[in-house]
């Protein structure tokens, strides 16, 4: 414990540990289905899109805003995987980070839903 942190309430400090527990939750939680999300946006599927468009909203929500109503068209697997990925920006992380190469994934998916 540093001197900074001696000086703190226990009961704010212990406060900022159970904050520090449900962060790490939701990256638990988020880090994988980030990924089946990831995959499945560059399937074949008519979700791909969806998928796409959903991640984008994260990446650049005033360029790419995302309509809820997109969620219907996803399955139920991808539906939850989606809103666990949602929780898992609101770490504060951009959600691009996670993944290795992640800027420029997310910008080839730019130009691609641009294209279209």
């Amino acid at each position: 414990m540093t001197d900074r942190t001696a000086m703190l309430p226990e009961s704010f400090l212990f406060l900022l540990g159970q904050e520090e527990k449900r962060r790490q939750q939701r990256e638990d939680a988020g880090l994988p289905v980030l990924t089946m999300l990831i995959d499945a946006a560059h399937s074949g599927s008519g979700q791909a899109r969806h998928i796409r468009r959903f991640l984008l909203g994260l990446y650049n929500a005033s360029h790419w805003p995302f309509e809820l109503n997109r969620l219907r068209a996803l399955d139920t697997e991808l539906q939850q995987a989606a809103l666990q990925v949602l929780a898992l920006d609101w770490n504060g992380r951009e959600v691009h980070t996670y993944v290795p190469g992640g800027d420029e994934l997310f910008q080839a998916w730019w130009e691609w839903e641009v294209g279209t």
